[in-house]
Parts: structure tokens; sequence; C-alpha cells
């Protein structure tokens, strides 16, 4: 069995400061920028036990949908023998009638949704790693056009998996 965590997350052209430094007496001026329909939406699963760790996601310049939801079940998670199971919370793409709709198929496919309870996002594993992707991998808060936000986003979940894989080598595992 395969245990995948799943869930989306959005970055805008200016993403929020948590904190910054300046010389006294001067206000730190960051700009701004309207994020309207020039987002990056990321759907990503991490799977993070197991002989093969990954941190997979898909970035695309508009809003995701079900049908992509659904395709990125099927063909992006790597998984090893027996079910993947996949952990999402209750957001309104994986309750969709669309996904409603695959899930019959994806559990002929050896692939099944779980939902834990309401409002416990601590449940969902990949939630931590979307904060660190946005305050620490991301270190320009500012991006010009959408590819290079892309670009960006790209190389932070890149930089991320890096830590997973590293990680997960450094633990160590009970002998056979």
């Amino acid at each position: 069995m395969t245990l995948a965590f799943l869930d989306e997350c959005g970055f805008s052209p200016s993403q929020p400061v948590n904190y910054s430094w300046t010389p006294a007496g001067q206000r730190k001026h960051v700009p701004y920028e309207n994020p309207e329909g020039r987002r990056v939406d990321v759907l990503a699963a991490m799977v993070a036990d197991g002989p093969t760790p990954s941190l997979t996601c898909a970035s695309v310049p508009r809003s995701l949908t079900a049908d992509d939801l659904v395709l990125f079940l099927r063909e992006a998670i790597p998984r090893g023998a027996g079910l993947l199971v996949v952990v999402l919370d209750i957001a309104a793409i994986h309750r969709s009638r669309v996904v409603r709709a695959a899930r019959q198929a994806l559990r002929a496919e050896g692939i099944v949704l779980y939902y834990p309870p309401t409002c416990s996002p601590e449940l969902n594993a990949i939630e931590p790693v979307f904060g660190v992707v946005k305050h620490h991998d991301l270190p320009e808060r500012a991006h010009q056009t959408v590819a290079a936000l892309g670009d960006a986003v790209d190389a932070a979940f890149a930089a991320a998996e890096k830590r997973l894989v590293s990680k997960s080598a450094q633990e160590l595992r009970p002998a056979a």
C-alpha cells in the first residue's frame, strides 16, 4: 500500500512578506500587484514513507479543475505495489461531481480516496510542506511574469522534494 497526501496551493505574483529587515527609520516597501489572471495553482501529492518518498506536483497558470485532479490521481502519483490511498481534504474540487463519478473507476484501478474529518488540516501531512515552500523556498516575493512565477514555484517544490528524499535517507530503519 502507498499512502499519499494531496492538496492544492495557489501562488500570486506578489507573495506576502512575513518579516523583513530595514535600516532604522526606513520603511520597507514591497510592491503589490493584482494577481487576477496571473496566479499559478499547484496540485501536489506527497508520499512521505516507504521505499520511494516523493513530492509530486503539477503547476498550471490557471484555476485547477476536477478533471485535473482525476488525471493527477491516475497518472502523476508514484505508487508501489497494492493500493494507493490518497488523503484529501473536503475542498469543493475534491468532492465535485466529476470526482464522485470517477471514484468507482479509481477504486477499480487501486486508488482509494480518504477524507479525514472536517476542520482537521493537521491530518493532511502535506499542509506544512506548503507553508515551508511559500515562506522559505520562494525567496523572491515578487515576480514580473506568470512564467517567472511558475519557474520559481517549480524550483521551490523541487527543493522541497530534495529535502524530503534526503530526510528519508537519513532516518534509521529497522533491520530486516
